[in-house]
């Protein structure tokens, strides 16, 4: 197959991405296979697929490197805090645990009176 990479910028256009993804998932081919083929480097591939299965069709949406490099750092911080925060909560016992819920067994339940409808 012919180089998958752009000459101008080397970065790969929405439809080969596309492509790509759809022989891992679709076809069962491995990130090694389809990087072998493709001539992509393995850890994009894995890196394209697990963005597919979180955000769909809108990951194949061209982006600004610099942009995509932004966002994970910022969504890694927004997670951070998160866990930090309710570890404190956790730690100070400001959180109740959620309460139980009973379960009803089957034979507890009252027979089915259909018979009488028909």
């Amino acid at each position: 197959m012919d180089s998958v990479l752009s000459k101008s910028s080397g970065e790969v256009a929405a439809v080969k991405r596309a492509q790509i993804i759809q022989r891992v998932l679709v076809d069962g081919w491995s990130p090694a296979q389809t990087a072998a083929v493709f001539a992509v480097p393995e850890r994009r591939i894995a890196r394209w697929v697990e963005d597919y299965r979180r955000r769909g069709m809108a990951s194949l949406r061209d982006e600004v490197p610099g942009e995509r490099v932004h966002q994970r750092w910022l969504h890694a911080l927004t997670g951070a805090v998160s866990r930090c925060y309710a570890g404190l909560r956790r730690g100070f016992g400001l959180v109740e645990p959620a309460p139980c819920v009973v379960l009803r067994r089957t034979e507890d339940r009252p027979p089915d009176n259909r018979a009488d409808l028909a």
